[in-house]
């Protein structure tokens, strides 16, 4: 009796899977064209000096898998970058579309030109320096997306340099943690 109730209720929860939807099916059906020199909805990550980060497949576009950003101008002054930090659930990959940087990702470090492209995986310590007085332009992915565009959204909302306390809540509210100073490049 006891074997006839297990097959009867397998049965009956077979309908029950076959109703939830996979992920990928949440997705619309059609392709996104972000022009050249504008972001999704219309929304600059990151600006100031010369600085943009534009978010061409938004975290929207792809249920949180994907985020791509750039190629934004770049215009960090030679020798200055982010703080060396660690992504608790972000792959990262940055990809040089202008001018020369120095990324630096676990201990290693990779003097890059336009058109290398350097991957940084998920609780490696990385940052990057731009090397040239020139503005540069880097394409950034981060893979899934987690928090990350809402990160730089914060970030451009930011009147003035933040206090370190300040910015390493920022970092920790969205799943990085910062551990070491800006990439120095003398």
């Amino acid at each position: 009796m006891k074997r006839r109730n297990f097959f009867l209720s397998s049965l009956l929860a077979i309908p029950a899977v076959s109703w939830a939807k996979p992920k990928n099916d949440v997705r619309g059906k059609k392709g996104i064209l972000t022009k050249a020199d504008e972001s999704r909805f219309n929304g600059v990550l990151k600006k100031g000096d010369k600085n943009s980060q534009l978010s061409k497949v938004s975290t929207v576009d792809t249920d949180g898998d994907l985020l791509f950003i750039g190629p934004g101008e770049n215009s960090f002054v030679a020798n200055g970058g982010p703080p060396l930090h660690i992504h608790l659930y972000q792959d990262e990959v940055f990809f040089v579309a202008q001018g020369e940087y120095l990324i630096q990702v676990g201990d290693d470090k990779f003097h890059v030109k336009e058109g290398d492209t350097v991957f940084a995986p998920r609780q490696v310590p990385h940052s990057f320096s731009r090397l040239t007085n020139n503005p540069g332009k880097l394409i950034t992915i981060f893979q899934p997306a987690g928090k990350m565009e809402e990160f730089f959204i914060k970030l451009n909302a930011l009147t003035g340099m933040p206090s370190r306390d300040a910015m390493t809540k920022l970092f920790e509210e969205h799943d990085m943690k910062i551990v070491g100073p800006p990439l120095k490049t003398e």
